[in-house]
């Protein structure tokens, strides 16, 4: 369940015994986790911020 497996997809949904694993400290659930995401992480940190008290 690491994302290279064959027939894994990239869109594929994330395996609910990993997220369970995960939410309870694996560390191996949580790289796939973090892998599956990664994508989404690194776009929601390029955001452009505004600030509305900047004057």
């Amino acid at each position: 369940m690491n994302g290279n497996e064959p027939g894994y997809t990239e869109k594929a949904l994330v395996p609910y015994p990993v997220i369970v694993a995960a939410t309870k400290g694996d560390p191996d659930a949580m790289k796939i986790v973090l892998q599956h995401f990664s994508g989404y992480i690194a776009r929601l940190s390029m955001r452009k911020l505004y600030d509305d008290m900047k004057q």
